[in-house]
């Protein structure tokens, strides 16, 4: 810190409040044992997913519609698997890359 430490009367105070919240037990394991929770992975991930070119979401678009051609020409249980893998990947990494740009994370 730049400026003067705390006074003694501030210090009292202070000492005065840590020992008030202390009487809760709860709150006080719940401030011992804070750790990152899901919002932070979140945030993880999004910044992650910004990080994703524009081109892989081309190559997942045309490897897409490549597959439902192959579905629909061959009638195969493992282009339709493929295409639907592909297709759902593309959607949810759009949607967390829109979500990301909402919340205004910078790739």
């Amino acid at each position: 810190m730049d400026g003067p430490g705390l006074s003694g009367r501030e210090l009292r105070i202070l000492t005065e409040i840590e020992n008030q919240l202390r009487v809760d037990r709860h709150l006080d394991r719940a401030l011992r044992t804070m750790r990152h929770g899901p919002r932070w992975l979140a945030g993880w991930v999004l910044r992650a997913v910004a990080r994703v070119p524009v081109f892989v979401f081309s190559l997942l678009g045309a490897l897409s519609a490549t597959l439902v051609l192959i579905s629909a020409t061959a009638h195969s249980p493992a282009a339709l698997t493929g295409f639907s893998l592909v297709w759902a990947s593309s959607i949810a990494l759009g949607t967390a890359r829109v979500v990301a740009h909402r919340r205004g994370i910078a790739p």
